[in-house]
């Protein structure tokens, strides 16, 4: 898991610490250097971590173009396996739909859990990702980018953190006195709390489609999404995740500057 940011960027609204919302989702065309037989460039915008691209060979670089200018803040990928061949990925952007300039530069990710890139606030044709090297194949299978919502508070410091939410779910086979023979993973995700307080009433009520409500409404209507809890000082505490309840904004004291509270209940996709 890790979250990229763009050098020198401190938070478009909200201070860079602060927690991140990956809903929202920009209407892209994929395409791709090369993909192999039997895939589809398509998956990579299904939202769906079980449809997973891959490339025709290494050295890929995998292009999401938008409808026309929109404003980005983010991009994001799930389920890919760059961190297991070795790969590197960088981040370009353009502005015309021509000329690309680099975002980030090269990441090399430590696994194949989610990775989030978070940068200005900028009106942009498009996003890619270019990657090099790798032992194998690249094979991803969410990739997305959009607008952010920003959270304005911090999130709670206590709780278990993402990065240590990864629970498996073994099956034993074992004779009649009890010697253990075999042991199977039924099953693996991750299953985490995030919680945030002190929220204004502003925050709740915001109309448009990155706010609160607008999230809402995803949760509802879509599902997933990429979710950060401190995305600077804690870089693995991030997931493609859903939500296992609605999420809702309590009232806590009679404060309209600070009354809220909201506790996301996530279940996400782990890797391998």
């Amino acid at each position: 898991m890790s979250v990229v940011i763009q050098s020198g960027f401190n938070g478009n609204l909200e201070p860079i610490d602060q927690p991140r919302i990956c809903f929202d989702t920009h209407t892209a065309t994929p395409t791709a250097t090369s993909t192999a037989t039997g895939a589809d460039v398509d998956w990579l915008v299904d939202g769906e971590t079980w449809s997973v691209w891959e490339g025709g060979g290494t050295g890929q670089t995998v292009t999401l173009t938008f409808s026309g200018p929109l404003t980005t803040g983010y991009a994001a990928i799930a389920a890919h396996n760059l961190g297991s061949t070795g790969a590197s990925v960088a981040l370009q952007a353009t502005t015309d739909g021509v000329v690309w300039s680099g975002i980030v530069s090269s990441h090399d990710p430590a696994d194949d859990s989610a990775i989030v890139w978070l940068f200005r606030n900028t009106s942009y044709r498009g996003v890619r990702f270019v990657i090099s090297g790798g032992s194998a194949a690249p094979q991803i299978a969410v990739a997305q980018s959009g607008e952010v919502l920003e959270m304005p508070q911090l999130s709670v410091f206590t709780g278990l953190p993402i990065s240590e939410s990864k629970q498996v779910r073994y099956r034993h086979q074992q004779s009649i006195r009890g010697d253990v023979l075999g042991r199977a993973v039924e099953g693996a995700d991750l299953q985490f709390d995030l919680t945030v307080q002190n929220l204004p009433e502003t925050f709740r009520a915001a109309a448009g489609d990155v706010t609160w409500n607008g999230f809402i409404n995803h949760v509802d209507n879509t599902g997933p999404f990429f979710i950060a809890a401190k995305p600077s000082s804690y870089q693995d505490d991030v997931a493609y995740a859903r939500a296992m309840e609605r999420p809702r904004f309590n009232r806590e004291r009679a404060n309209l500057n600070n009354s809220g509270a909201v506790t996301f209940q996530c279940m996400g996709y782990a890797a391998p």
